[in-house]
């Protein structure tokens, strides 16, 4: 049973100051620390420590404390300490009979006497005295109703009141809206089979950071806890009226460390400033952050075929390799293949053997490794596992270097067959073939010298060495660690936990969910250095975007209910700095029926605006986009022009994922909120997406509708005035509405999706493509879309990132082309609409494939374009197809 006791009684200590210590340290009589240090500007470090003879602690060494910021200044007097920063201040109350309690305040609030954030009164630092587990509570709001409609109110628009402020977001891919006050969540990994999108908890993924936005001081706040172990984070689901308003975070071992992150107020630099954390740019790096090392190839924008059944084939090889040309003859192109794991899976029992090829299926794996990837030009993306089952044929090599996760010293003791093998590596229960089967398997340490060479090994001699260069690493949860004391060896990658081994539970086992990634992605690029890595990840912690550039949802189900509450979960994972490239599986993974036509259309229509666009079903016959193409042709016309324009999108895409996601850690896919949180409707809108900062894609997620009621904000953050309004331009038919925050019913037939481009953005587009995503960089369209109104001034700007799109030149020589490209108009010439565009940064070696950037205005509008006057670029006039458009020669470079 649980004793949870409250740290109390602490006193200041003098003399903490130098490299390796916090700016400010307490400690009490019971070898409790509390210590606060400022890490850099809008990010303070709170770590409460056990003692450690007496409690297990993450670390093996000390904790590794960030250099303290010059300027910072600490004051005691009395209970009080007060510590200060350019951006923040922090009031520590350390009275004596209680726990401390931390307020902080920051300059930009428009109330900077009233804190922004609080730790709870009376027990805010409390601990398991059994286990050493640690709980922080903090304060929220009355949750009291404040209204007899607050719990029932019907209709598209949210409830707001003047005493309802705080809005709570963030953790990553957890179930339920965008906003997650009143919830509670398990912060472990899970194989969430068809889970529910609503209430589904744990998930797949990890990710302890969330967001408090207060609409009344138009602050934002982030709380990002620093640990891995086995945690809980309620955000209002408990309700008791002994201690009053509260969250709490609860995790299984100490010591309590959590970054408290106010950036400059505003959502995207607390999301940036998050980032920064758990991102690590090289010194070298003249950014803030820097996602990843690398970038994910062009092709990764593109389409990724997959089926588990297709795999599975009894003439796999040869039915995939159909299966891609028959994409292109119908009119997909296709840049990816994900290779299900019926590549390895044993004839007789069905088991996954990882790395032992099924020869009767795939009779040649270099065949087909170099058919797709160099004749098809085509990357097979292959699915690979955390675990060995116990009858794998590659068991004994493994086990005879010391690869797995080390069993418990109580089952070593024991000689528990079922929990250690001989060699004392840890036994548990694993998947093996299907629904709900799970058999005898070891886990690999990728925190051991041997398990990280071993796994390294198998990639370069089954997988490479066959030319299949792209790593699926999935059922990365590591559920089957079910066991705390469990050892893993700590030899790779020391900083987690200050190396050496520990048990699993002490730094839980999300820990080598890290540790696959990063084996995983070193070993493609030591042996193809040139070559972007390409790292898919089913499970995901913070910082796992450094090895792995993409995700999804996991296995979800072909239902209109998994289509509607995708996009929610899109935005959570955006506004919580997950992998980059997102998506979900369209058409859905489980379930024995296939999706409707209706159904699929939709789905491929809402998953052209991911960063992520791949179609994967577990069915008897596999989901594919032509597989209406008897029965309702029309069907699959309007999907080849749903993919031919998320193709067109490529540059668009590209530049904002390195522009910014990879450089500012901001997702491609954004919640309205993002940028016009100061409008209260967006707070709680969920199911609409801007892509980049203009572009608002309302898909259509309800069975039978063919028209969309879309909310359109009247106000920009720190912009315009709400009774202004703002413009909103319909993509495909230049049709404008104005809006001074107001619902407006489109038109959405099976064939449309309502895109509304706000007033000053600009959309980039490549070419067609035939076969991948590279046939459209011989050609760029610039879509602008100036105000209708012709009163005021107005600039449109958007950074254009241009590469090779395949090597890593980019991130090692700087080899890439950066374009800024602009609009302008003028009330005192209001037909005439200016463009420009100016080099920021410019390649030594990479040329671009296309001779002149098109400039193109929203269909009906009559202004003429020029190029900014005064300007030395050298202008083309539109003829036939162009006719209106003016392009913009850039043989410059």
């Amino acid at each position: 049973m649980p004793r949870i006791l409250v740290a109390r009684n602490f006193t200041p200590q003098s003399n903490v100051e130098g490299a390796g210590q916090p700016a400010f340290r307490a400690t009490n009589p019971q070898g409790h620390t509390l210590a606060i240090s400022p890490v850099k500007p809008g990010i303070v470090r709170v770590v409460h420590e056990l003692p450690r003879d007496r409690y297990p602690q993450k670390l093996n060494g000390s904790i590794q404390w960030e250099k303290v910021p010059d300027g910072v200044k600490v004051e005691t007097k009395g209970d009080i300490t007060t510590i200060v920063t350019s951006s923040i201040s922090i009031q520590a109350n350390l009275s004596k009979s209680s726990s401390p309690q931390l307020s902080w305040f920051t300059p930009f609030s428009p109330t900077p006497a009233v804190p922004i954030f609080r730790d709870s009164p009376s027990r805010a630092y409390s601990f398991d005295a059994q286990t050493g587990g640690v709980v922080h509570f903090t304060e929220r709001e009355n949750y009291l109703p404040v209204s007899e409609d607050e719990y029932t109110k019907e209709g598209s628009e949210p409830f707001l009141n003047d005493r309802r402020n705080e809005f709570v977001y963030g953790l990553g891919e957890t179930s339920g809206g965008l906003e997650k006050s009143g919830r509670c969540y398990t912060m472990e990994g899970r194989d969430a089979l068809s889970y529910d999108w609503e209430k589904g908890n744990p998930l797949y993924k990890v990710c302890p950071f969330y967001t408090v936005y207060n609409k009344e001081t138009k602050q934002w706040v982030g709380i990002y806890y620093n640990s891995l172990a086995d945690s809980k984070i309620d955000l209002g689901a408990e309700n008791d009226v002994l201690f009053g308003c509260f969250r709490s975070y609860r995790s299984t071992t100490g010591p309590l460390d959590y970054y408290l992150i106010t950036g400059d107020g505003t959502l995207p630099s607390v999301v940036t400033a998050y980032a920064s954390l758990v991102s690590h740019p090289s010194p070298s790096s003249p950014l803030q952050i820097q996602a990843s090392s690398t970038l994910p190839p062009l092709s990764q924008f593109g389409y990724l075929s997959s089926s588990l059944s297709l795999a599975a084939e009894p003439k796999a090889q040869e039915a995939i390799i159909e299966f891609l040309k028959r994409c292109r003859t119908e009119g997909f192109p296709v840049d990816g293949l994900y290779l299900s794991s019926g590549w390895c899976q044993d004839e007789q029992t069905g088991d996954r053997n990882y790395f032992s090829w099924n020869l009767s299926r795939y009779p040649s794996p270099s065949e087909f490794g170099v058919t797709i990837e160099q004749d098809l030009q085509v990357q097979v993306i292959v699915n690979i596992k955390p675990f060995i089952l116990h009858t794998h044929p590659f068991l004994q090599s493994a086990e005879d270097v010391g690869a797995f996760v080390k069993a418990a010293p109580d089952a070593v003791k024991d000689g528990d067959p079922m929990r250690t093998s001989e060699k004392g590596s840890a036994r548990t229960l694993v998947w093996s073939s299907g629904f709900g089967d799970h058999k005898i398997g070891s886990y690999i340490d990728y925190s051991s010298k041997a398990g990280s060479a071993w796994w390294q090994s198998q990639i370069v001699n089954q997988l490479l060495s066959h030319n299949l260069t792209g790593m699926w690493i999935d059922n990365n949860e590591m559920a089957g660690l079910f066991d705390d004391d469990e050892l893993f060896a700590g030899e790779v990658v020391p900083s987690q936990w200050g190396g050496g081994e520990t048990r699993v539970g002490n730094v839980g086992k999300a820990s080598n969910t890290l540790e696959m990634a990063r084996s995983t992605y070193e070993v493609l690029l030591r042996e193809r250095r040139d070559d972007r890595p390409v790292v898919v990840s089913r499970s995901g912690v913070p910082g796992i975007q450094k090895y792995a550039h993409a995700t999804w949802s996991g296995d979800n189900s072909t239902t209109w209910k998994a289509l509607k509450w995708g996009t929610k979960m899109t935005l959570s994972v955006g506004m919580s700095f997950g992998p980059g490239l997102y998506g979900h599986d369209i058409g859905g993974f489980a379930g024995t029926h296939h999706p409707s036509p209706e159904l699929l259309v939709r789905w491929c229509q809402n998953g052209a605006w991911h960063s992520r666009f791949t179609v994967h079903s577990w069915k008897e016959i596999s989901t594919t986009l032509w597989m209406y193409n008897e029965s309702n042709p029309e069907v699959t016309e309007i999907l080849r022009d749903v993919l031919q324009f998320r193709y067109r999108l490529a540059p668009s895409f590209y530049s904002l994922y390195v522009s910014e996601y990879q450089r500012k850690g901001w997702p491609v896919l954004r919640p309205l909120l993002w940028y016009h949180s100061e409008d209260p409707f967006t707070l709680k809108m969920d199911e609409e997406a801007l892509f980049g900062s203009h572009t608002l894609v309302a898909s259509v997620t309800t069975k039978g509708d063919v028209t969309r009621t879309v909310y359109l904000p009247a106000v920009v953050n720190g912009g315009s005035k709400a009774d202004q309004g703002l413009w909103w331009c319909e993509m495909d038919t230049g049709r404008w509405t104005h809006s001074r925050g107001e619902f407006f019913t489109f038109d959405a037939p099976l064939d449309r999706t309502p895109v509304l481009i706000r007033s000053g953005g600009i959309l980039v587009l490549g070419g067609d493509c035939t076969d991948n995503i590279y046939d459209g960089t011989k050609e760029r369209t610039v879509l602008v879309f100036p105000s209708p109104s012709r009163e005021s001034e107005e600039e449109g700007i958007f950074t254009l990132i241009e590469d090779d799109g395949k090597t890593n030149d980019h991130t090692k020589s700087d080899e890439y082309t950066e374009l800024l490209l602009s609009f302008r108009t003028d009330p005192t010439a209001p037909e005439i609409v200016e463009v420009d565009y100016k080099v920021v940064h410019l390649s030594k070696t990479f040329k671009v494939g296309y001779e002149v950037i098109w400039w193109k205005l929203p269909v009906g509008d009559r202004r003429e374009l020029r190029v900014k006057e005064g300007s030395w670029l050298e202008a083309v006039e539109g003829v036939g197809d162009r006719e209106g458009q003016i392009g913009i020669k850039v043989d410059r470079f």
